[in-house]
């Protein structure tokens, strides 16, 4: 069985409590692991107010997954989403037809630059903010 590389982008309902949103993400990665795939990242977000109505809702809380998963698991993945009262909308993008993990961790602990550059960072353009008001 071969695993793609997907990435899932829902919106909840804004009524939903903690304990239900964290039901619902749950339900979901437990669809992907018995398919046999695996999760890369869990996003959810705060609270958020929507650009246009949805189901009567104006805001929304947004979770995007990546993940590695077959086509059979992106089929029941999708069922179940659509049967799911609080899963107002979700859109689920094939990244790319291979899924190799531990690529996918190494890629991101080199893009994200070390603590020390941030502030280093910082603190150049502060210095340069100062010496444009003088």
């Amino acid at each position: 069985m071969k695993l793609r590389h997907y990435e899932t982008f829902y919106l909840l309902h804004p009524d939903l409590s903690d304990e239900e949103r964290t039901a619902i993400s749950e339900k979901l990665q437990q669809i992907i692991i018995s398919g046999h795939g695996e999760i890369v990242k869990i996003d959810p977000w705060p609270l958020q107010k929507l650009a246009y109505r949805v189901q009567k809702q104006t805001q929304g809380y947004y979770v995007v997954m990546e993940y590695g998963a077959s086509a059979e698991t992106i089929s029941e993945l999708t069922r179940r989403l659509r049967l799911d009262e609080g899963v107002m909308k979700f859109v689920t993008t094939k990244i790319s037809n291979e899924f190799d993990a531990e690529a996918l961790a190494k890629a991101r602990d080199e893009s994200a630059p070390p603590a020390e550059t941030v502030e280093e960072a910082l603190d150049s353009t502060q210095s340069t903010e100062k010496r444009e008001e003088e």
